[in-house]
């Protein structure tokens, strides 16, 4: 007679059978293996560091370069800004000096036309007095009441002549002074562009300089920059290897055992093991993460103060459902290790929540009691722990079985991932959503790399 079973039983059966082959297919690092694998990333430490020197000694050396070429750069642009304003000068002063030469041109021109007109006037002086010579004295003596009149205009006549003379000879000399003074400021101002046209050449000089300058500079810049960034990604590096060596430490097991619990456990479980391996890496990095909170502060004394908080009708669910009950599931997985629930790290609060979720799984004690039974079915474990990889990593892997995770249905991996931090499989919000995303595109990354 054949026994029908659930799809939840068969993924079971399928753990189950899985857990017997673990102390078989799972490496085995001796203490002495791993006291081998920290010395050797020990040097890669070394190494790492001896690359970072040698970068900021690089970095450095072009930094310098970098700023004396700025400091030459800015000595330039003071330069020029004076060569500018030497130019705005000369520029004004040509100005000037060319409404000068204008006015003095106006003023030869007002000289010469004040000229022509004494010499038309002083012509006429001369014809009158030369027709006067002409004449007999009959003609005067006839032409004059008296001849003391004729005398006395003669004697004005000879007067006029000599004035306008005087008159011509000033205007000449005014004329040649002005001649004079146009021909100097003509100097003068061809003398203001030609150091103007060689200023501009020096100002063309310096402009080329300084651009010549500024690529020398561009590129320093990008050499320190890259220097700047193998700096930050050797340093990264770095961190990522002594947080190794800290999970070695810590855990006692390699990373790449790690990755090896979470594998038989996915199939175990029915689902993908890229998927178990995200969901493992984004809750605590693979177990390199477990939390640096304590359980009072952020699980306990966090859900009192959601409480105080809280609607009236709530504020009952967070002081007894949450507050009460997960404090006694903490102290009840606890107490069943024989550990101190005081020097027990669990997860900081978060923004959306509370914190107290235990080891690589990241589990809440009131749920992980809810696993315990499956893990020890499945492990053999007569204690399960939740800081014991092989019982967090099935723990998980159950977990999202029953969530709705399979090997091939991405869309009950999305509902499995946000049962996973919410407890509702159809949470909608942010949160929820970002948190499926991200561990459903780094499940994809991972595959490739399986």
């Amino acid at each position: 007679m054949s026994v029908r079973r659930t799809p939840l039983q068969l993924v079971l059966l399928n753990a189950t059978a899985i857990a017997v082959v673990f102390s078989l297919l799972v490496p085995v690092t001796t203490r002495a293996g791993i006291s081998e694998e920290i010395q050797a990333k020990q040097r890669q430490i070394e190494e790492l560091q001896r690359q970072i020197d040698e970068y900021e000694a690089q970095a450095q050396t072009v930094g310098q370069k970098s700023r004396t070429l700025e400091n030459e750069i800015a000595r330039l642009n003071a330069q020029i800004g004076q060569i500018s304003a030497q130019i705005r000068q000369l520029e004004t002063s040509i100005d000037q000096t060319g409404l000068e030469i204008t006015k003095t041109t106006s003023d030869i021109a007002d000289a010469e036309r004040t000229m022509d007109l004494h010499l038309g006037a002083l012509a006429q002086y001369i014809r009158a007095s030369n027709e006067m010579d002409q004449k007999s004295l009959a003609q005067v003596i006839l032409q004059n009441n008296a001849l003391s009149d004729f005398f006395d205009y003669v004697h004005q006549v000879q007067r006029t002549q000599d004035s306008l003379r005087i008159t011509i000879r000033s205007i000449r000399e005014l004329h040649a002074q002005l001649d004079d003074r146009r021909d100097e400021l003509e100097g003068k101002k061809g003398e203001l562009e030609r150091l103007k046209t060689l200023t501009e050449i020096q100002q063309r000089d310096l402009a080329s300089t300084k651009g010549a300058k500024n690529t020398v500079l561009k590129e320093t810049k990008g050499q320190e920059a890259k220097f700047q960034q193998l700096i930050k990604r050797t340093k990264q590096d770095l961190d990522r290897i002594r947080e190794q060596i800290n999970y070695l430490v810590s855990s006692g097991i390699s990373v790449e055992d790690a990755v090896s619990f979470a594998q038989l456990a996915a199939i175990g479980a029915g689902i993908r093991p890229a998927f178990l391996l995200a969901l493992l890496e984004t809750e605590s990095r693979m177990g390199r993460n477990v939390g640096t909170g304590n359980w009072q502060d952020d699980m306990y004394l966090c859900y009192l103060r959601l409480a105080n908080i809280a609607k009236t009708a709530e504020r009952k669910q967070y002081y007894q459902k949450r507050a009460e009950t997960e404090k006694n599931a903490f102290l009840a997985v606890i107490g069943k290790l024989g550990l101190d629930p005081n020097s027990v790290k669990v997860s900081k609060e978060p923004s959306y929540g509370c914190g107290g979720a235990m080891g690589p799984a990241q589990f809440i004690p009131s749920t992980w009691l809810g696993y315990e039974s499956e893990v020890i079915r499945i492990t053999g474990h007569a204690t399960p722990n939740p800081w014991n990889f092989q019982d967090a990593f099935t723990a998980s892997a159950v977990k999202l079985a029953r969530g709705g995770a399979t090997s091939k249905d991405r869309a009950g991996e999305v509902r499995a991932a946000k049962a996973y931090i919410s407890g509702n499989p159809n949470c909608t919000s942010a949160t929820c959503t970002n948190y499926a995303n991200t561990i459903l595109k780094k499940a994809a990354d991972i595959e490739r790399d399986l």
